[in-house]
């Protein structure tokens, strides 16, 4: 659920947010046009005879700054629901309320950091209909063309408890944005009002507005199509989604992408303040449906806790590649307040399925190419009761696919058994190349043991290869980090 958080850490300041219609319009002379645009797919370097190309395969990214990690806060500190924007060589974000900004704004000179919150407020005011202290989930919009950069915003409505969606627009990026007055943009009373506003526009254009319905029991995802200036209705809204057995509590937070020639919608599903909040995805070949729910994306359990109720994603391309924006829970206060921070991690697409870089994946050693030479068992205590081995012969290679959200070094673990006394040597690797070594040292009769070794890999499907070089074992899986 996109709420509002309290206690704001304002980190080191990077650039000052400026405040006046005229310094706006300086800013944005200096800092340009929005640049976005992607990259036309290019074949993954040793992917599986059959395997999808990813879609779309980016140039590798810039080295990341020191000390990030996909796992650790980019803001560490309240910045929930972010969306990430670029405006010329620099990364803006914006965040749900803090206990006295209206619209949090963050900078960065990449999309992994440094990110530094900016002091002051990237909204003006609100509207004559909105109430202060409930402004969520935020969504900026660069111009198409020489129009200005419009702002969707949750707020709560006057004289009731619903939340409302307004419009505002600004020639910054980083505000102030100006609200427009009169009725809300969307605010649909008979289903508990709207929340968390998310854009799509097609190649043509075409603007849509996707939205949360916020009563509890009919909660459920909208479309609304958009006037060409994105700052009205264009026709009625649209039911796309809505919860499915299985997920937890409702269905929220919105973002729409396309990818591998379909229409990709993520969102998130359970209580914003709880461990089991998570994001998922779900995939249609028309804007409007139906969409084909595919399953979690994040959760708590797929990052090992390492990670707490992550949600309400914003996927953001550049010319690097995509990336992953969400936010996870960093502190309980008591019932529903936490304070939720900001995490960055690239994004990998097969075909239509995402995959984000840091949730760990797990691959069974028996679903791999064993070649003849190395045999499958059950086997008690193996991840899914089975197993592989031994290796009947030095020589003797089963070759593992595995998928890489993007190009770079990869954490690779090892589960393993070798009752034979002795340690077992076998040879890592990569699309057909010799990359690394694996040692697995002797274990107990009935226990299991891990050794990790780091790859390098190609972004999209590639070709783990382990060939023994001397001894004995077995292995129950790979788990890619």
């Amino acid at each position: 659920m996109r709420r509002t958080n309290r206690g704001l850490r304002v980190l080191e300041t990077l650039m000052p947010l400026v405040a006046g219609v005229a310094i706006s319009a300086l800013v944005a002379l200096v800092v340009g046009l929005a640049v976005s645009g992607r990259p036309a797919p290019r074949p993954g370097a040793g992917r599986m005879p059959g395997a999808p190309l990813p879609s779309p395969a980016g140039a590798p990214a810039a080295l990341d700054p020191a000390g990030y990690s996909p796992v650790k806060p980019v803001i560490d500190g309240a910045f929930a629901d972010p969306a990430v924007i670029k405006v010329g060589g620099t990364y803006f974000a914006y965040g749900t309320n803090s206990a006295d900004t209206k619209l949090p704004v963050a900078t960065a000179p990449s999309p992994t950091g440094p990110w530094t919150v900016s002091p002051g407020d990237g909204l003006a005011r609100l509207p004559a209909w909105a109430s202060g202290g409930w402004t969520w989930a935020p969504e900026v919009v660069p111009p198409r063309g020489s129009g200005p950069y419009v702002l969707y915003f949750s707020a709560r409505r006057k004289g009731g408890d619903e939340q409302c969606i307004g419009v505002a627009t600004a020639s910054s990026p980083a505000g102030p944005f100006v609200p427009r007055e009169g009725a809300p943009l969307v605010c649909p009373l008979n289903l508990g009002g709207a929340i968390d506003p998310a854009s799509f526009i097609e190649p043509d254009g075409t603007r849509y507005l996707l939205y949360k319905s916020d009563a509890r029991k009919t909660a459920a995802i909208y479309l609304v199509r958009l006037t060409p200036d994105g700052l009205g209705l264009a026709g009625p809204a649209k039911r796309i989604m809505t919860r499915a057995a299985g997920e937890p509590v409702l269905v929220e937070a919105p973002d729409l992408v396309r990818r591998g020639g379909k229409y990709v919608l993520l969102y998130s599903a359970g209580w914003y303040f709880t461990s089991n909040y998570q994001t998922r995805y779900a995939v249609a070949s028309s804007i409007e449906g139906p969409y084909r729910k595919g399953g979690p994306v994040q959760s708590t359990g797929m990052y090992g806790r390492r990670i707490e109720g992550p949600g309400s994603a914003d996927v953001f391309a550049d010319e690097t590649g995509d990336y992953l924006f969400f936010h996870g829970i960093l502190d309980h206060h008591g019932g529903s307040k936490v304070t939720r921070g900001m995490y960055a991690a690239r994004l990998g697409w097969d075909g239509a399925r995402p995959v984000v870089r840091g949730v760990p994946v797990r691959y069974e050693a028996e679903r791999a190419r064993l070649n003849g030479c190395v045999p499958a068992f059950g086997r008690r205590g193996a991840s899914g009761g089975r197993a592989i081995g031994p290796f009947a012969r030095d020589g003797c290679r089963v070759d593992v696919p595995v998928f890489a959200p993007s190009a770079g070094r990869y954490p690779v673990l090892a589960r393993y058994a070798n009752r034979s006394g002795r340690a077992s040597d076998l040879e890592v690797s990569v699309n057909g190349y010799a990359a690394t070594s694996l040692r697995l040292d002797a274990t107990e009769v009935a226990g299991w043991a891990s050794v990790t070794v780091t790859v390098d890999l190609a972004a999209g499907w590639n070709t783990v290869g382990l060939r023994r070089l001397g001894g004995q074992g077995q292995l129950d899986y790979l788990e890619l980090r």
